[in-house]
């Protein structure tokens, strides 16, 4: 069982890894798609719930199954290295079968449970892949089934390049993402110990730095570029945009116009900071870039981007209609409206904690479901208000169209007024109110509680893998930045300033002053980042002494004596860097001593070795047990599944009559067909009754030895 990842990066490169260099072509992923969809096809064949085929021991999809799946793929199962090679796109084309299968369902609607089982099916086919091959090659997982980007052709053109973790995340498969491979691989990434190769963007590699416990090996610029630390400067910024924020608008103290100041300043610059950043978003991702959190920080910064420009007014020495000081207080005033914004902000940074990403996707998927109610309320209040304004136009005279539009709006709030409509129009415009009022307050806002109450419960009851599932987007954020330097907002500004000198430098001339200006703006966050990652070196330095992956070790359990790592002696400036190693395995070694100390004071306390045998053989008699009723009860779905085709495919009716319209002939081989069934759930109950009887004579038989004894 091989769980070791090469340390160095050249023994990460494709062309080393012991795997083939070329990726399977786009045809060549599309063929294994539609063998995997065949497979799906006849493994539900019809609709299946939900538990049914994610249950562990589920009966549908079973080992075979997924060896099928794994065969599918081709290649030559005598040459690993051919075979891996078509292998490594198997949870690719099951997530793209996936998305087959949903497209099919939005527009086969009769089908769509049927879809949706096998959609399930689908995934639970690469969870169960996912988690054999991270027991089995860790590496080969990593690097090729789930971070290399493959493309299908479908409709005869190729797509854009993409590997598993994106498309799991962007088709929401929380199945796939709460595999507990995917989690580790997710974790690499966020911790930098994974880094996209600059010489092949469709593959990843190992940064070679990760075990060195040298503190200048660390110190790199190249190391911002960590999801985990782009969180951390992004959290840091935003607390200082905040307090900033906070100190501009609660600073005011005087009636005069007063100058620019220096927190003011530096307030405006993170702002246009920020909207720089937006805008290369927008301009890179397009149409996907869009989303909640996107249209938030538009909605922000175009609230402080008004205020700005009438603080600019104010200020400058020109002569406008107004004075200085009217433009100054409205500048004041509606930077103030940004307040609420500013505050939430700080929620999309935190989501990283649990609780805080449960309700930010219970947000989301709210605001989603409030889209149905805001369609209608829209519809009906256009509607009525038709209806009013017909009545105040119909003297000639629009006398009331404000106090119209106003009502309309705030009865969604519940704070309408009825006797503004009691003289006016009567009884039509009464009528018409009454009417607005009860279809709002009474069925409109229960139909948005009971979507809102439909989300909630929804996303908690899957909270884990909702999470788990906004851990992944939030770490593609990160990766998917079309920079190869990450300059955080507002320190992008440097970048700018910087801009037309990249301009006529040559690209290596380019990357090395940039690395130099990273280098200096960066430095007190690496010193941060190089003393964290230094301990953390030595504790991979053991697990691989070890031979262990690099992530072990990393809490010290109680049910494990020999686990966790010691680093209490170690120190930065330490000239041994195996000192921690020495401390671990002494602490290793006297755990175990003193453990076989303690138990061997009384030579009656140790259970016999064949109290292990007989456990053993206990859960190996319960697999036999559970594998003979698994057989039978996978026949007799098996059996289930051809009978409803085949009544599917002769399309049974019965006639006014009550007679079959069948054939003579089919509905003979359907009656035999039926009594082979009865026969066979018969054995089954049979079987069962015999497995029970002998659980009892065992259990008799044991009270009589005991009582003999």
């Amino acid at each position: 069982m091989s769980e070791q990842l090469p340390v160095d990066n050249e023994g990460c490169q494709p062309a080393n890894s012991g795997y083939n260099v070329e990726a399977p072509t786009s045809r060549q992923v599309l063929r294994v798609a539609l063998n995997l969809k065949y497979l799906v096809d006849k493994v539900v064949p019809v609709t299946y719930g939900c538990d049914e085929i994610e249950s562990d021991h589920s009966s549908v999809v079973t080992p075979a199954v997924v060896q099928l799946a794994l065969e599918a793929c081709g290649g030559d199962p005598e040459d690993k290295k051919n075979r891996d090679k078509y292998r490594a796109v198997v949870v690719f084309a099951l997530l793209k079968v996936y998305g087959w299968y949903g497209q099919l369902a939005a527009t086969e609607l009769h089908n769509a449970e049927l879809y949706e089982s096998r959609g399930v099916a689908a995934q639970q086919l690469c969870k169960i892949i996912i988690d054999q091959e991270e027991m089995n090659d860790l590496h080969f997982m990593f690097m090729q089934m789930l971070l290399r980007r493959y493309t299908i052709n479908e409709n005869d053109e190729d797509s854009e390049p993409a590997n598993a973790i994106e498309l799991a995340s962007d088709m929401h498969c929380t199945i796939v993402i709460g595999s507990g491979g995917f989690q580790r691989c997710l974790t690499w990434l966020w911790r930098g110990w994974i880094i996209q190769n600059r010489r092949d963007p469709t593959t990843f590699i190992r940064d070679e730095t990760v075990s060195s416990p040298y503190f200048i090996d660390h110190f790199n610029p190249d190391r911002i570029k960590t999801p985990k630390y782009q969180n951390l400067l992004n959290i840091f910024f935003s607390i200082l945009f905040l307090v900033l924020y906070t100190v501009v608008v609660n600073g005011k103290n005087s009636v005069t116009v007063s100058p620019i100041d220096l927190p003011e300043l530096f307030f405006y610059l993170f702002t246009l900071g920020n909207i720089l950043e937006e805008m290369t978003k927008m301009y890179y991702i397009g149409a996907a870039y869009f989303s909640f959190w996107s249209s938030f920080n538009l909605t922000m910064y175009s609230i402080i981007s008004v205020s700005f420009v009438l603080r600019i007014l104010s200020v400058a020495p020109l002569k406008l209609h107004n004075p200085s000081e009217y433009w100054d207080k409205i500048s004041y005033r509606i930077l103030s409206c940004a307040a609420p914004f500013v505050w939430s902000r700080m929620l999309l940074y935190l989501e990283s904690e649990p609780f805080v990403g449960v309700m930010l996707v219970v947000l989301k998927h709210m605001m989603k479901e409030s889209a149905v109610f805001f369609v209608l309320l829209v519809l009906i209040m256009v509607g009525f208000c038709q209806g009013f304004l017909g009545l105040d136009s119909a003297d000639g005279h629009r006398e009331i169209t404000g106090t119209i539009m106003e009502n309309l709006t705030i009865a969604v709030l519940g704070l309408g007024s009825f006797d503004k409509f009691k003289r006016f129009a009567p009884p039509y415009a009464e009528i018409l109110y009454y009417s607005y009022y009860f279809i709002v307050s009474v069925i409109l806002l229960n139909i948005l509680i009971a979507l809102y109450a439909n989300a909630y419960q929804r996303v908690v009851d899957n909270a884990a893998d909702e999470y788990m599932a906004l851990m992944v987007q939030k770490t593609l954020r990160f990766i998917r930045a079309p920079d190869e330097d990450v300059f955080v907002a507002p320190l992008n500004l440097i970048e700018l300033l910087f801009s037309p000198v990249f301009a006529f430098l040559s690209k290596a001339k380019k990357s090395q002053l940039s690395y130099y200006v990273m280098m200096i703006i960066y430095s007190p966050t690496l010193v941060l980042v190089a003393l964290s990652e230094v301990r953390t070196s030595k504790r991979i330095k053991y697990n691989r002494l070890k031979n262990l992956p690099d992530d072990a070790n990393e809490v010290d359990t109680a049910w494990d004596l020999t686990d966790g790592y010691v680093d209490e002696e170690d120190t930065l400036f330490t000239r041994s860097h195996t000192s921690g190693i020495r401390a671990t395995n002494k602490k290793n070694k006297f755990s175990l001593q003193v453990q076989r100390e303690a138990e061997a004071k009384d030579p009656k306390f140790s259970v016999s070795r064949e109290w292990y045998s007989k456990v053993q053989h206990v859960c190996h008699k319960h697999e036999q047990e559970k594998g003979a009723s698994d057989d039978d009860s996978n026949d007799l779905s098996e059996k289930v599944s051809e009978l409803l085709v085949k009544l599917s495919k002769v399309g049974l009716s019965v006639n006014s009559s009550g007679s079959s319209t069948l054939p003579d002939e089919v509905f003979k081989e359907f009656k035999t067909d039926v009594e082979k069934l009865g026969n066979m759930v018969q054995e089954l109950n049979d079987l069962k009754r015999e497995l029970k009887d002998i659980s009892e004579m065992k259990s008799l038989l044991k009270e009589i030895v005991n009582q003999k004894k």
